[in-house]
């Protein structure tokens, strides 16, 4: 009698063993398959974005093919910042930047060695914004294609592979401005700091004086003051400048006398234009640039662009 007793027990033990195994077996199958569910939407909606981006970009480029190269200024359509919409079960936004409103650091060294009034324009860029000036010393070390250390605080290879982990100077320009974090004296607040105002463009440009802040103006004209860019600013926005010639004619005399030393530094339009988009699908968010140069239109008259880049970011 105890002997069935006990077999009965044990039953009702291995039973409720079982049912428990089963649940968890089953629970841990559904987990995995609404796991599985979750990617392949995540796959699928990622995708969906990575079109939409495509799709943007090629929106931005219709834009700046129809805009007139002569002139570039903030009062275009490219300026006009695109408002979310939705786009295929989606929301899309988007804007277009001339990249040439900002310092590109590529113009600090040629085949010849440091160019000099980029150098200076630039290290008074970086005392604006708070940074030591003596850092361009090792951007221009970065990108020139010697080994010669500029001196008092550039830094070649003999550095950099004294480091943990070691690497070397790039020696070439470079493709994005976050590379500065790599070089001597950067770290993330600097870049912080200087990348609203510069850009990293694959070939030496000037910067368009309608579209650049007053920060890059007054690194390029140290002579302006505050109120001297006040009205650059305001005078541009009624009226953008059509050369040049006219835009050292609005500069106050002090600083007209050396603007013919900066010629070749400043330009009333832009060859290179950047195009942010922001894709929101599901519980997808990815953002998305793009890099376009705008080249001569050829001899029909048919404007030339070509998209340099277009990445997640």
């Amino acid at each position: 009698m105890n002997g069935a007793r006990a077999q009965r027990g044990i039953a009702v033990v291995v039973a409720v063993l079982v049912v428990a195994l089963a649940t968890s077996t089953a629970a841990y199958i559904l987990w995995h398959q609404s796991l599985w569910l979750r990617q392949v939407e995540n796959i699928t909606a990622r995708a969906q974005a990575d079109a939409l981006a495509r799709a943007a970009a090629a929106w931005a480029a219709a834009i700046l093919a129809e805009d007139d190269p002569a002139i570039d200024h903030l009062g275009e359509a490219w300026a006009r910042r695109m408002p979310p919409f939705p786009a295929e079960n989606a929301e899309l936004s988007g804007a277009i930047a001339d990249e040439q409103a900002k310092f590109n650091v590529n113009n600090l060294a040629g085949e010849g060695g440091a160019n000099v009034r980029d150098l200076v324009a630039f290290q008074r860029l970086l005392a604006a914004v708070g940074l030591p000036a003596a850092l361009a010393d090792g951007v221009v070390d970065w990108l020139d294609a010697d080994n010669g250390v500029t001196p008092p605080n550039g830094a070649e290879d003999q550095y950099y592979l004294a480091l943990d982990p070691p690497y070397r100077a790039a020696n070439r320009r470079i493709a994005d401005v976050a590379e500065l974090a790599r070089v001597k004296g950067f770290d993330a607040g600097a870049l912080a700091r200087l990348e609203p105002f510069v850009t990293a463009l694959p070939a030496e440009t000037a910067v368009n004086v309608n579209t650049a802040s007053p920060t890059v103006l007054r690194a390029l004209l140290p002579g302006l003051g505050p109120e001297d860019v006040a009205r650059i600013i305001e005078r541009r926005s009624q009226r953008p400048f059509a050369s040049r010639d006219e835009f050292v004619r609005a500069l106050p005399a002090r600083s007209a006398a050396s603007a013919g030393q900066i010629d070749a530094q400043i330009d009333v339009r832009s060859r290179f234009f950047r195009a942010d988009a922001t894709v929101r699908l599901g519980r997808v968010t990815t953002g998305y640039r793009a890099l376009f140069e705008r080249a001569e239109r050829d001899e029909h008259g048919t404007p030339a662009l070509v998209a340099l880049t277009l990445v997640a970011i």
